[in-house]
């Protein structure tokens, strides 16, 4: 229980932190290129480029409908330093978890240094590369596919874990529903269906080697 709520501590700095310096950075309002598109799109739910991102254009509605600012391109653009902490965040119970399983579970403190350091130090890492940053602080969909995309691997890992218990199934059905939803913002989802049909085969069925 100790390392249990460690844990979730340093999850929730990973998160603070990686908020507070997407918020402080965020563009103030549009920014030239197809964030314009998408909270003009949003708040008026029009149609943007193809394939379109429904899901995007809702929940940037509900952002423009915010009383926070009078600036309705900088309601939108909020949606994106939360979506990409959160990312950072899930990033952080992956890597936590993936060492974990490589080296088994935490007994010492050396042990909690060694995991949760690897967590910190890999997702505070992430939350600061150009890319990831880049699309944290204005309107667009890449911020939000990432998101689900560090969902749906959490979501895999944690099944793994839990594939011998009875009704594992429900982490596959909650798997395929974020996919789902995914594929209303972007299509880069859809890469992680190979991950999840590995995890799913490695577990359930016995690797022969030729």
């Amino acid at each position: 229980p100790k390392y249990i709520n460690i844990n979730r501590i340093l999850g929730a700095m990973t998160f603070l932190i990686s908020f507070i310096v997407y918020f402080d950075t965020m563009a103030p309002s549009v920014s030239y290129w197809d964030c314009g598109e998408f909270i003009a799109v949003s708040y008026t739910l029009g149609v943007p480029h193809p394939p379109g991102s429904p899901l995007f254009l809702l929940l940037g509605r509900i952002a423009s409908m915010l009383p926070i600012s009078e600036d309705i391109a900088f309601r939108v653009n909020l949606l994106s330093p939360l979506a990409s902490a959160f990312s950072v965040l899930f990033l952080y119970f992956i890597i936590v978890q993936l060492v974990n399983h490589w080296r088994g579970k935490i007994e010492t403190n050396t042990d909690a240094l060694i995991v949760f350091g690897a967590g910190l130090v890999g997702s505070l890492t992430f939350a600061f590369t150009d890319s990831h940053w880049f699309n944290a602080v204005e309107a667009e969909v890449y911020a939000f596919s990432t998101f689900f995309t560090a969902i749906v691997v959490w979501l895999a890992l944690l099944w793994s874990e839990k594939a011998d218990e009875k009704g594992n199934e429900r982490y596959i059905l909650i798997i395929a529903y974020m996919i789902g939803l995914a594929t209303g913002l972007h299509l880069l989802n859809l890469l992680t269906i190979p991950f999840v049909a590995l995890i799913i085969y490695f577990k359930k069925f016995k690797f022969i080697n030729i």
